[in-house]
């Protein structure tokens, strides 16, 4: 697309914005995008806390976030007294059979330090010269009570645990513990768990089916054998099954889902009434008041489809134990809005709009009788605030929206819930300049890799000040050159020059500040939070000199002006020597193997055309561009 077409694009979309700024509750509509990733960021709150989802529907598994682990929040709605659930699993969190010593007040079993007969780990074997103690086993004075101390190297354990058969028929089953170090769990004499050191995490494992069948009526075994490598010693666990609460809810009918590059739109069919609900990143917006803060939100809206009132109200179920282990939930109103606190997740809702309730460590938000009460939409807010921060060569660098210094995450929450329609509004200005920009360009970027990176690329990035108050992006590896190289193609279509100057910003300032004195740029500059040397054991000169010549070729023909390139001229300078004189050695190597293959063919007329190595092709396409920065230079 041309800088013509672009502007022009730009002012259609400003005029549309216009026309519709004078009523809060009107949104535009923007070209709908038949995509399907396999999975995707909805929310990008912070790159150890985003909310991903996979596939196309929001109510085959739950949401995720870090690494997979589960995101429980699950979204009901129920129309004249009818339930359907539109997000989320179709059970809650596990509930205790036979609780880990953390979950009660403690289990009593047989233990033995020294290794036993066989069968030791089933029902009929003989424990009555094995010692009874009390959970959990263990190093005294430990972070977790430990009610019978364990000092040798060894502890072997049984547990009888009641159990009622008819009521496990069609509910899973879960194995938790913890362990320091190695441990083996039995069920019955069936090994069930084989585990590491949990460190401070609970373990869980799912029972195979086969292992539930043969759970008996009555009396069972759990027996356990924990191996301690060293230091302290720990050993608990416990048996859970599946919380079904809402068994008697309907799953909603899927209708569309619609990905854009700040939002994505799903619309669910629940009885008489349609439910149009939203995910939205302001994050992503170039407004700089929002821009990377760690909050988003999910915006829903219910349609009558029959013409007719219904009692309608909707539910959100959020397990933050689930999530964070022992937590310990806040709750304040601030400013109309009530937020709700779990270690480091933050939740806002409208508080005279929707109630709170607070059940064995989950949190469930209800607005109720919306269509009763002409109230048709509503708002859930999230934030995330990270516990660290970036130290940048010695120095703690405040997030970008940190950097007025009075800024704190539930101001943020409050600021972004007071003005949610206003932003969607602004989001969807935004989605739509893209998508018309993308169907300009069509045929050279595919819109199923396109529209999902923007939100994925800031949720694996966070945004600092530097102490020249300048932008820092950067993921948990600073500075790695080969994935700014990666995303350079995106961001040029978003636009995004400041997130572009961001990531080369942490290897200028590295090499710039005498940090790094190779004729090469760094592979790295360290893992977050501490940014002072290059991680990387190998070095790869030629491809990040080729990578950092190409990408500031790249700002400088974007921006339209030479003013960055000259402000680090003398690195690129070194970096396109030093790429010269690996290409000429590259030359004369590859001369020297034509020699050595014509004495070995002196028969053959055909001609040996060099292999297109990486390496080699990188070092050529670096050099070109220092090339053409060289030529930029002389037209200032």
């Amino acid at each position: 697309m041309t800088y013509y077409n672009g502007k022009l694009l730009m002012i259609f979309v400003y005029i549309i914005g216009l026309l519709t700024a004078c009523d809060s509750s009107e949104r535009i509509e923007v070209l709908r995008n038949d995509i399907h990733p396999s999975r995707h960021i909805l929310v990008p709150l912070a790159p150890t806390f985003s909310v991903e989802v996979a596939g196309d529907t929001l109510y085959h598994q739950y949401l995720h976030v870090f690494k997979g682990k589960d995101f429980p929040l699950m979204g009901l709605l129920y129309v004249d007294g009818k339930g359907y659930r539109f997000m989320g699993g179709d059970s809650l969190r596990i509930r205790a059979l036979a609780p880990l010593a953390g979950d009660s007040c403690g289990w009593k079993g047989k233990y033995f330090f020294l290794r036993p007969e066989e069968g030791w780990n089933k029902m009929g074997y003989d424990d009555s010269k094995w010692q009874e103690g009390s959970a959990a086993f263990g190093t005294e004075g430990l972070w977790y009570t430990t009610n019978t101390i364990w000092s040798a190297e060894n502890i072997y354990l049984r547990r009888h645990v009641t159990l009622n058969k008819e009521a496990l028929d069609n509910h899973k089953l879960y194995i938790r513990f913890l362990c320091d170090d190695i441990v083996t769990i039995f069920c019955n004499g069936d090994e069930v768990v084989h585990s590491n050191y949990t460190n401070k995490s609970v373990g869980c494992r799912q029972l195979p089916d086969t292992i539930v069948d043969k759970i008996k009526e009555g009396d069972n075994l759990l027996a356990a054998h924990c191996y301690n490598i060293s230091s302290n010693a720990l050993l608990d666990y416990g048996l859970y099954i599946e919380n079904k609460e809402y068994i008697d809810v309907d799953t909603a009918f899927f209708k569309s889902v619609d990905i854009q590059a700040t939002q994505t739109h799903y619309s669910f069919q629940c009885g008489d009434v349609e439910l149009q609900l939203s995910f939205v990143a302001p994050s992503l917006l170039q407004d700089q008041e929002y821009m990377g803060c760690p909050v988003g939100f999910l915006s829903y809206r219910i349609v009558s489809t029959d013409g007719q009132q219904h009692d309608v109200d909707i539910s959100f179920d959020m397990d933050m134990e689930w999530m964070f282990d022992r937590v310990k939930i806040k709750e304040s109103v601030e400013k109309d809005w009530r937020i709700i606190q779990g270690d480091s997740l933050y939740v806002a809702v409208k508080a005279e709009d929707v109630q709170s309730v607070c059940k064995d460590g989950r949190i469930i938000l209800t607005q109720k009788n919306m269509m009763r009460k002409g109230a048709d939409s509503g708002v859930v807010l999230l934030g995330y605030e990270e516990g660290e921060v970036l130290q940048y060569f010695g120095e703690n660098l405040p997030y970008y929206w940190q950097r007025n210094k009075n800024a704190n995450i539930k101001e943020v929450l409050r600021n972004i819930g007071d003005n949610y329609q206003t932003l969607q509004r602004k989001c969807d200005e935004t989605d739509m300049y893209y998508s018309q920009k993308l169907s300009l360009e069509k045929g050279k970027i595919k819109a199923e890799k396109m529209f999902p990176y923007y939100r994925n690329f800031l949720a694996t990035r966070r945004l600092s000040v530097a102490p020249d108050g300048e932008l820092l992006c950067y993921s948990n590896i600073v500075g790695r050159v080969r994935d700014a190289f990666d995303s350079f193609p995106y961001l040029m279509f978003y636009e995004r020059m400041d997130w572009m100057k961001g990531t080369l910003k942490p290897v200028f300032d590295f090499c710039e500040n005498g940090h790094w004195v190779k004729q090469f740029p760094p592979f790295d500059i360290g893992f977050f939070p501490i940014a002072i040397h290059q991680e990387s054991v190998n070095d790869y000169g030629i491809e990040m000199a080729a990578n950092m010549l190409m990408m500031t070729l790249a700002i400088v023909k974007t921006d339209g002006a030479f003013d960055y390139a000259e402000k680090h001229w003398r690195h690129i300078y070194q970096w396109g020597n030093y790429l010269e004189k690996m290409v000429k050695k590259q030359q004369e190597l590859m001369a020297e193997q034509r020699k050595d293959s014509v004495k070995q063919q002196e028969t053959s007329a055909v001609k040996q055309i060099p292999a297109a190595h990486k390496e080699e092709v990188k070092a050529i396409l670096g050099l070109k561009a220092y090339q053409e920065l060289i030529e930029l230079q002389k037209q200032r």
